[in-house]
C-alpha cells in the first residue's frame, strides 16, 4: 500500500486497467481522484472540447464512492434541516440520471413506518413526504402515498405492525455505486479522456501558467488541476502544500450485507436517537443491505475500518423493527463495508458543517488549482457542470 492508498476492498469490482504511460505532455486539466466528482468533471469537460486526464492511487470509484447506500435521492431527511436547494439540486439531478442511465438508475418505493415511540411524529413524516413531492414538481415520475397497517403487514411479514400508527410510501433511486461511477468513467475516456489508475502522485509544481506532476507513470503538465479526492482532500493538501479555503471533518458509515431478501421493498427507518438508517432489498445479488452509521473519524483516511461496535449498533437497531423471527444475527452478516462522507467546514469557523458542496477555486501564477469538497453520489451531474464554469470552460 502506498503512502495514500486505498485501504478497502469491494468484491464489485472488476479487474483494473492495465497501467498505461501517460500519452501526452500537456493537457488542459488535470483531475486528482476517480470517484464520481472526478469521473463526472472528467465527462463534462470531454463534452466541452478539453483534454483531459485523470489520475488515481487505486481503482476506478474505490472510495467512498462504492461504499454507499447507493441511492440516487434528494435526501428527505435534508428538509429536517431545511436544505431546500440541495434537495432541489438532487432532484433535478436524479431526473436526469433516471433518463440518462435507465439500466443503472431506477426509481423504487421506499416505504417509512412510523410507531408509537418513534421520535418523529406521524404528521411530521406525512408534511415531508408531501413536501418532498413539490420540491420535485414536474421532475416528479412517482407521487407520495400513505398506506394502512394491514396492507403493510401483508407485504411485509418480517416487520412488526404492533404500535404501527402510519406507513408512508415515497419513490427514490436506487443504483449500484461502483457501476454508475465506472460507467461515467467509461463515457469519459470515449469523448477522450485518459484514466489512469493505480497511479501515485510524487509532486506538484507550478511554472507559470502550468502545473507539472511527477507521478508513478510519467510526468503531466496542464494548466489547471482540480483535486476531487474526497475525503483524503486534507491529506492531499498537506502533502503537497496546496492552499485551501475550507478542510472537512469525515464521519464514517458501514452497511451489512444478509443473504436472502428480508423485505420486498426499501425500510426508511429511525433510531430512538432520531438517527435515520436505511433496510434495502438488492434482488440482483439476493440479499439485503442495512445502513448506516455515523461516526467522526480522527484517524488517517485509509485506517478507517469497521468495529464491532459498529456491526452491533445496526444489528440492534434493524432488530427493533423485525418480528422475532426474522431477527438478524452477527453469524449472518456476509460482508460489511465502510466509506467517509466529507462534511464542509469553513477554516475559520470548523463548527460549521455543511453536506453540501463547495467549490474553492485558487489562482497558481497563471495556473488554476480548484478544490472539491463534499459531494454526494446524486449531484455529480450539477457539481460537474458548476465546476467547468466556475473554470471558464
Amino acid at each position: 500500500m502506498n503512502r495514500l492508498g486505498f485501504a478497502h476492498n469491494d468484491l464489485r469490482r472488476p479487474p483494473s486497467y492495465s497501467l498505461l504511460p501517460i500519452s501526452s505532455l500537456m493537457y488542459d486539466a488535470v483531475i486528482i481522484g476517480a470517484g464520481i466528482n472526478g469521473c463526472g468533471i472528467a465527462l463534462e469537460l470531454s463534452k466541452r472540447g478539453h483534454r483531459v486526464v485523470v489520475v488515481d492511487k487505486g481503482p476506478i470509484g474505490g472510495g467512498t464512492s462504492s461504499k454507499s447506500t447507493r441511492l440516487i435521492h434528494g435526501g428527505l431527511r435534508y428538509l429536517e434541516q431545511l436544505h431546500f436547494g440541495l434537495v432541489r439540486e438532487a432532484l433535478q439531478d436524479r431526473s436526469e440520471l433516471l433518463r440518462t442511465y435507465p439500466d443503472l438508475v431506477q426509481l423504487k418505493p421506499f416505504y417509512f413506518p412510523v410507531y408509537e415511540e418513534s421520535p418523529r411524529p406521524a404528521w411530521m413524516i406525512g408534511i415531508g413526504v408531501r413536501l418532498y413531492d413539490w420540491i420535485a414538481g414536474r421532475q416528479l415520475d412517482q407521487r407520495s402515498f400513505r398506506t394502512t397497517a394491514a396492507e403493510f403487514g401483508a407485504a411485509f411479514p418480517s416487520v412488526r405492525t404492533e404500535a404501527l400508527k402510519a406507513v408512508f410510501c415515497f419513490y427514490d433511486g436506487k443504483t449500484d455505486d461502483l457501476a454508475l461511477t465506472r460507467r461515467v468513467a467509461e463515457d469519459a475516456r470515449g469523448l477522450g479522456s485518459e484514466i489512469h489508475e493505480q497511479t501515485t502522485i510524487e509532486s506538484i509544481t507550478w511554472r507559470g501558467a502550468t502545473a507539472v506532476l511527477a507521478t508513478s507513470v510519467g510526468t503531466i503538465e496542464a494548466g489547471i488541476v482540480i483535486n476531487a479526492t474526497g475525503p483524503w482532500i486534507d491529506e492531499v493538501n498537506g502533502v503537497f502544500d496546496l492552499p485551501a479555503r475550507y478542510s472537512i471533518r469525515r464521519v464514517s458509515g458501514i452497511h451489512l450485507f444478509f443473504d436472502g431478501l428480508l423485505t420486498p421493498h426499501p425500510l426508511f427507518l429511525q433510531t430512538a436517537s432520531r438517527r435515520i438508517f436505511f433496510l434495502i432489498p438488492e434482488p440482483e445479488t439476493g440479499r439485503t443491505m442495512v445502513g448506516t452509521t455515523e461516526r467522526e473519524e480522527s484517524v488517517p483516511s485509509d485506517e478507517v475500518s469497521v468495529t464491532e461496535a459498529d456491526v452491533d449498533y445496526l444489528i440492534g437497531a434493524v432488530n427493533e423493527y423485525l418480528r422475532p423471527d426474522y431477527a438478524l444475527t452477527r453469524a449472518g452478516v456476509r460482508e460489511t463495508t465502510i466509506g467517509i462522507r466529507p462534511l464542509v467546514t469553513s477554516r475559520e469557523d470548523a463548527t460549521d458543517l455543511s453536506r453540501e458542496y463547495q467549490l474553492d477555486l485558487h489562482q497558481l501564477d497563471n495556473a488554476k488549482l480548484l478544490h472539491v469538497f463534499g459531494g454526494k453520489l446524486t449531484t455529480y451531474l450539477s457539481l460537474s457542470r458548476k465546476a467547468a464554469d466556475l473554470l471558464g470552460l
